[in-house]
Formats: C-alpha cells, structure tokens, sequence
C-alpha cells in the first residue's frame, strides 16, 4: 500500500473513530442525549400506567356491544362492571398513594419550589381519589381511609420539619465560612517568593479541618440523618482540638486577639450544630413514621384489590373476557424502550470514556514531563472538543514556557558573571572604607589581632588611639555634607601619613577613627606618638583649593598595660576619648579604669531609666513662690523625682545629664508637660482655682517644632487656661536666634508665661532681656547665696533686681535657705521668694495642706527677721529702708 493510500485511510479511520465516539461532540450534548433517552423511557412508562386501565375499559364496552342479544351475558355485564368500576377506583387510590410518595420523597430530599408545587397537587390528588374512594365503596373498611389520613399529616409533618432545618444549617455553615476567610487570609498575607505563598503550618492544618467541617456541612445538608450529623460533630471537634493544639504558635504569629476571636467564633458553632441536630432527629422520626405508614398502606391496597377482583374475574362470560394478548404489546412496548434507552446510555458512557479517559491521560503525562523540565511535546488532540482546546491552550503554554526558560537561562549566565563581577568588587572593598580608602572596622579587628598576637610574643606593647574629629557636624552644617566627605578623605590621607612608620590607621565610622601604634618598647613611645597626633593638625588641611583647620580629640589604650584583647582596647581608648573632650577637646587623655566605671555606671542609669519611663517610677513634687509683699503663694515650681524601690527619691541632678546624652530627655519632658497640666486642671477646677504652675522646659523639648502644638492641645484636652501655666527655660535654651523669638512669640500669643531660669550662671546676656518676650527672671541660688555675708553679692543682687523690674519683668529669688538672707532680701517687695527657708518640694497630696499653712509660716519668719541686727556692709539708706519696712509691717 502506497503512503497515499496509506495517510488516505488513517484520515478516515480517525474520522470514523471521532464520529463513533463522538469526539466532536461535547460534554454538554452528551449530557443532553443520556437525558432525553431516559426522559423518553419515563414518559412512556408513565403514559403506559396511566393508560392501562381506560384501555381495559374500552374493551370492556367493545366486548358488550357484540352481545347485546344475550340478555344473561347483559346481566352479567352490569354486575361486571359494577366491580371493575371499584376496581378502576382502587387502582386510582393506589396510584393516587404512589404518586404522592414519591412527591414528598422529592420535596424532601430537594426542597425547591418546583417540588413544592408537585407535593401539594399531589397532596390534593390524593385527597380527591380518597374521597372518590369513600363515595364508590362505602362498605370498604374505615380503616384505610384512617391510614391515608394519617399518612398525609405525617407528610406534613416531614415537610415542615425539613424546611425547619435549612435556618440552622445555614447559619452554621456562614458561621463556618466565616472563620475560614479569616485563617485563609491570615495564611496568604504571608510572604510571596515568585507566586508560591509560605504560610506557617498551623494556619495550614487549621484551614484544612475547616475544610473537612465544610464538606461534612455540604453532606449533612444534602442526606442527613444520623452519620451526617456524627460526621459534622467530629469535623467541627478536629477543628478545636486543633485550635487548642497550635494555640501557643498561632498567638505568637497571629496575634492574642486574633486567636481569642477564631476560638469564640468555633465556640459560638456549638449551640448552631445542637439546633440543627435537634431539628433533624425530628425530621428523621417523621421519616420513619412515613416510611412505616407507606409500608402498611401498600399492605392494605393489594389486599382489598384482591378481594374486589375475583368476583369480577369469576362472575365476566369468556366472551367479555379480555383476550390474552392485550397485556404483552404494553410490556413489550416498556422492554423495547428501556432497551432502547440502556443502549443509548452505555453507548454514550463508552463515546464518553474513550474521548475523555485517554486525552486526560495525555494531558497528565505531558504535564509531568513539564514539571519535570523535560521535553515540550506536543499533546495530541482526539478528544471532546473543550479537551481539544485544553490540549491548544497547553501546547501554546508549552511553548512559551520552552521561551522562557530559554531566557532565565540567558539571564542566569549573565547575572552569574555580575555576581562574580561584584564579588571580586567586594573582595576588593571588604577590607577597605569605601570612601577614605583606608582599613575599615572588619580589617582593623584582623590586623589589630595580629599586632596584638605579635606584641605577646615578642614582649612589646600595642598602643591603641581612638580620633573624633572636633565640631565635624558644625562644619558638615556649614559647607554642606559632600564637602564634609572630601574633609574627611583629607584627614585620613593624614593619619595615614603619620602611622606609616610604626603602624596603619581606620575608620570606624562618620568622623571617628583609629590608628595602631606597634611595636612600641614603652609606654613613653606611645604617649609622645600621640602628642605628635594631636601637633599634626596644627597645620590646616588643604581641601578644594581651600584651607581647612581642624583639631582632634585622642584617647589612648595600651596593651598589655590596660587590656589584652582587640574590642577591650577599643572601648578602653573610646572612654579615654570621652574625657579629652570633656577636658576641653583638642586632647590626648589615657585610659584609666575610672573612666570605664563611670561610663558602666552611666549606662546603668541609662538602662534603669528607660525601665522607670515603662514602669511609671517617675513623680512631681512642687515648690512654693512667695510673693514677698503679700506673703502668698502666687505659684508652685513641678519639680520630678525618681521613685526608688526602697521608697527614697533621686533628685533630677542625678540623673538628668544621662537622661540628656540618651536623649530619654524628651519622653521624660512630655510626662512631666502632662502630669503638671492635668495637677493644675484638677486644683484649678477643685480647692486652688488660682493655682499656677512653673512647668521647666528641656533644651530638645523646646527645639521641637511640634512644641507649641503639644502645648495647646494638652491645654484644650485638660480645658486649663493659658495663664495658669508659665514655662520655666534656661539661658542656653534661649541662645538659638531667631527660632527661639519666633517660638516664644507663639506662646506668649497662646498665653502661656516665660520665665527665664537660672539667670545669672553661664553666659547671661543683658540684651536677651531686652529682646525677648519674657515674663520672669528667677535669680540662680548663685547670686543670693552670698548677700549675708557680702556687700559685693548684695549689690549684685539689689542691681539685678532693680534692671528686671525696670524692664517690666517680674523677679523670683531662688535658693532662700536662711533667715539672713530672707532679711537682706526684704527691702524689695516687688519680688517673690522660693527655697527650703518656706518649704521643701513636697508631693501633689501634701501642698494643699501646706498652702494653708503657709500664710502663718511666712509671718513667723517675719517676725523672727526683725529681731537679726543689721548686716555690718548695710548702708545707711539700706538701715533706712528696712526699718520703714519693719514699721509699714
């Protein structure tokens, strides 16, 4: 046979297969086909039942027509038909009996409102024939009609109990999915790596119990009874148990709140099973019940048939009889068709098979070799047609797939060559700072580890150097950063110079560097070597044709003097920076074990502190201001303490320098912001409707923009008015320009009061008195300390007095701890006075007792002023002015 012929006869062979089993038919079609063959076979059945018994009938009268003469086979006749008349009846009540079964079977098991228009036709029909029944054979026993009463109740029964179960189920099975939404979106809220999602295993096996409970639902819904219902309990335990099982996981992961809602939600599904479990255990008694009555009405109707037919099969003449053939055409009739239809069906359960059997197969075969990343064949077609096109779709992805991994592979060997690219720039980079060039902190540990093993061996000392350059973040400010980092390539060019004789520097990071001193022979060699370091800046550095000077700041370890190993060198030589620049910057200091002690013991109060700040250790106390000419309390001073564990309190002096270099200042400063204004809302709105507090403000509170802000919105959150409030800052805080004016501006307009504290330490200037919109100077304890005993200090004082109150300020004394002094201060009225001579800080619960009493406080110390002498530097006016005083009071 020729390849033509032989290609001829494989395109019809594959022709005739496909039209044999048809392959170009879809499942839909053959789904259409098995339907109506077996549609047909119902309604021919059906059609034959119905039929069967007006057919005897009409033979019947056929078979009367032809002996009319024969007036005994007439009499026979009307007796005859008599009977077959009841006969005809119960054949109805039968029929009526199983039609009406099989409605409430559907409606039951179905429950739609095509099956519920089905139950109640059938229901009447039932109704009709029985009544029919009643009239034709009133003799017949009462009992029957009793039954089929009874049974239509108990179909009620059935129906309204199977509506009655569909609320909770549903409730449950929302409740379910409920709870399965939030583990699934639990689960793909994990991290994505190229579409695969990795969620953590218990979400994993909670999600899938909750499947198992769904599916439990889906089949408790559609057969019931009580293996469903057993099922749907034991999915719904798997669930909790393994809720309870994953608890410490899933509350880690997940949250408490989470877990605590996914278990009340599993809790709340127990009184919805129980409700549903109760609902259809009656239902499955009524069921029962129905299943009973059928069973004994259809015990009672063949009974009663029998009885009624043989008189009537006894008393008809063989010529009324009805032939013998009459029945076989109607069985034969059903035999054919139901043949017919059983044909029809395995030929499309065949056709069905072998188009989609062996194209799956296919299809799992090609599949496999492409997640295996083997070959791309092409699946061949055959099949039903959405087969055929699953077989296009997945040939074209094929292809596409081939194309991609074709390109990762390209991509794959280009970035494996960048990958080996970088890492030799790595390499390269790893021992090096990328910007100065020199050793970095990895290489400097490793050549500093070898110094130090060299050193031990030889007997010789390993001199260690840590550099901050001075005020580098002022320049940095000024000349922009890019500079900043050509200084600092500058500066390491520098240090590189001056190590390159007796050993190599690094940087550590920003403006911090170190440099190794080895194979020193005493510790004479390694000092003067850092006097040189510090010399070598003497001179400027030039950077961008443009002279730069700077100074350096050195502390310096030695080994083995200080410490053997290369990270205790460093941290020995960091405390030694420390305290060069506390000495003034542009130093040399030496590690002593001093330094690392006070520095362990800053970082304990630093750590003890961020634990008081969680805790709540931290408490106001308050001060008194005495207005000297009345002799009131015209304000309290917040003053914050640190509540011991023992029960005794730190003053601020102990820990607010830490608190400032760890920047803790600034939650620290909020607390005390809100504790103060809330105290002074209650005692505004309560006993003190005057109060006013003096809140001390810290340098980084002040320089918040956010400031102003917070303050007002405490203010209005408390409902405290402005004036209760005045600020207490010191001169450094004020000593910004402009932003300060600018910030103090904003809250005088808000209302708020500004005392400027501590006036007369550092660098006090007379003009920011001028300048800024103060409301307050409080003289340092400094200036009043000494007016007892000192003419000079008392003409200081009574000089600052008089320039505050002629600049329309108001002056606070601060630090009155005598009786001298108090009698020294009393000539100026317009003043008002704070120290321990009137009270201690005291907590918030003792100063309203301590206001009362204060009023007969101040007139004893009063009293007891009049009778000191005069001060022996006292003038004359002075004399003169306090004995005016003494006779005004």
């Amino acid at each position: 046979m020729s390849r033509y012929h032989r290609n001829n006869f494989k395109r019809h062979y594959v022709r005739l297969k496909g039209w044999l089993t048809l392959g170009s038919v879809g499942i839909t079609p053959r789904l259409v086909i098995a339907f109506a063959a077996v549609a047909t076979l119902a309604a021919a059945a059906n059609l034959i039942v119905e039929n069967g018994v007006s057919i005897l009938e009409q033979q019947h009268h056929a078979e009367v027509v032809r002996s009319t003469h024969d007036s005994q086979a007439i009499t026979t006749l009307r007796e005859s038909v008599g009977r077959a008349e009841k006969l005809v009846t119960s054949a109805k009540l039968s029929v009526a009996v199983g039609v009406f079964d099989r409605a409430v079977h559907e409606h039951v098991q179905t429950d739609t409102r095509a099956s519920a228009t089905r139950y109640s036709s059938a229901r009447d029909s039932l109704g009709q024939v029985l009544n029919q029944f009643v009239r034709d054979t009133p003799a017949s026993n009462q009992s029957l009609t009793r039954v089929v009463n009874a049974h239509r109740r108990t179909a009620d029964a059935l129906v309204q109990a199977t509506r009655k179960r569909r609320e909770p189920l549903r409730q449950y099975s929302e409740a379910v999915t409920s709870i399965d939404s939030r583990v699934r979106e639990s689960s793909e809220s994990a991290l994505k790596i190229f579409g695969h999602v990795l969620a953590r295993q218990p979400l994993l096996d909670l999600h899938a119990r909750l499947t198992e409970l769904r599916a439990a639902i889906a089949m408790s819904g559609a057969f019931g009874g009580d293996a469903s219902t057993a099922s749907l309990a034991n999915a719904e335990q798997a669930v909790a148990e393994t809720l309870l099982t994953n608890q410490s996981s899933l509350r880690r992961s997940q949250g408490s709140d989470w877990y605590q809602g996914i278990q009340n939600d599993v809790v709340s599904l127990v009184p919805l099973r129980t409700a549903f479990v109760r609902i259809e255990s009656q239902r499955i008694a009524a069921l029962d019940s129905f299943a009973r009555e059928s069973r004994k009405l259809a015990a009672l109707l063949p009974t009663d048939l029998a009885v009624e037919s043989q008189p009537l099969e006894a008393s008809v003449p063989p010529a009324l009889a009805a032939p013998a053939p009459f029945a076989k055409p109607d069985g034969s009739l059903v035999a054919w068709i139901s043949a017919a239809v059983l044909l029809v069906l395995l030929y499309v359960c065949f056709a069905t098979i072998f188009t989609i059997a062996r194209p799956v197969r296919r299809m799992i075969a090609a599949t496999n070799r492409l997640a295996r990343g083997g070959d791309t064949r092409v699946v061949a077609t055959g099949g039903i047609r959405e087969l055929d096109e699953l077989a296009v779709a997945f040939n074209s992805m094929a292809e596409q797939l081939a194309a991609a991994r074709a390109a990762t592979r390209d991509a794959q060997q280009r970035l494996e060559a960048k990958v080996e690219e970088r890492t030799r720039q790595l390499q390269e980079l790893a021992e090096q700072d990328p910007l100065t060039g020199v050793a970095n902190r990895r290489q400097l540990f490793v050549a500093l580890n070898a110094a130090l093993e060299r050193a031990r061996l030889a007997g010789e000392r390993v001199g260690v150097f840590f550099l901050d350059i001075d005020n580098f973040k002022t320049l940095n400010d000024s000349m922009g950063h890019p500079y900043g980092d050509r200084v600092l390539i500058a500066i390491a060019r520098r240090l590189e110079s001056i190590a390159s004789c007796c050993g190599f520097a690094a940087r550590l990071g920003g403006d911090e560097f170190t440099i190794v001193h080895q194979g020193a022979s005493g510790t004479a060699e390694i000092l003067t070597f850092g006097e040189n370091i510090i010399r070598a800046f003497e001179s400027p550095l030039q950077v961008d044709d443009r002279e730069v000077i700077v100074s350096v700041s050195v502390g310096v370890s030695l080994f083995p003097d200080h410490e053997r190993d290369a990270e205790a060198l460093l941290r020995a030589a960091d405390a030694a920076l420390f305290r060069a620049k506390a000495l003034g910057r542009n130093q040399l200091a030496t590690f002593t074990p001093e330094l690392l002690a006070t520095a362990s013991a800053k970082f304990v109060i630093e750590q003890r502190l961020r634990r008081a700040i969680q805790n709540g250790e931290f408490e106001l106390f308050y001060q008194p201001l005495v207005e000297l000419q009345t002799l009131d309390v015209i304000q309290v001073e917040a003053l914050i303490r640190w509540r011991m564990p023992d029960g005794s309190y730190r003053t601020p002096h102990e820990f607010l320098a830490v608190a400032e270099e760890s920047g803790l200042i600034v939650e620290i400063s909020d607390w005390v912001l809100r504790t103060a204004i809330q105290t002074a809302a209650q005692w505004h709105r309560g006993e003190w409707p005057e109060a006013r507090v003096a809140i001390n403000v810290s340098p980084r509170q002040f320089m918040d923009y956010r400031f102003v802000s917070k303050l007002e919105q405490l203010l209005n959150e408390f409902e405290l008015p402005a004036r209760c409030v005045e600020l207490e800052l010191t001169e450094s805080v004020l000593q910004t320009g402009s932003h300060t004016i600018k910030t103090l501006d904003q809250l005088r307009s808000v209302g708020v009061a500004i005392a400027l504290d501590d006036f007369g330490t550092g660098y006090s200037s007379l003009a920011s008195l001028q300048q800024l919109p103060l409301t307050r100077v409080k003289l340092d304890r400094s200036l009043i300390v000494g007016i007892e005993g000192s003419a000079r200090a008392a003409s200081i004082s009574r000089a600052t007095i008089a320039l505050c109150r002629g600049l329309g300020l108001e002056v606070t004394a601060e630090g009155v701890e005598h009786l001298e002094q108090f009698a020294m201060l009393l000539p100026n009225r317009a003043i008002s006075l704070q120290g321990f001579l009137f009270s201690r800080p005291v907590p918030r619960d003792e100063l309203l007792a301590l206001l009362k009493r204060m009023p007969a406080h101040c007139q004893e110390l009063l009293q007891q002023s009049k009778k000191l002498p005069a001060p022996a530097h006292t003038t004359l006016h002075e004399k003169r002015r306090a004995a005016l005083t003494l006779v005004r009071d």
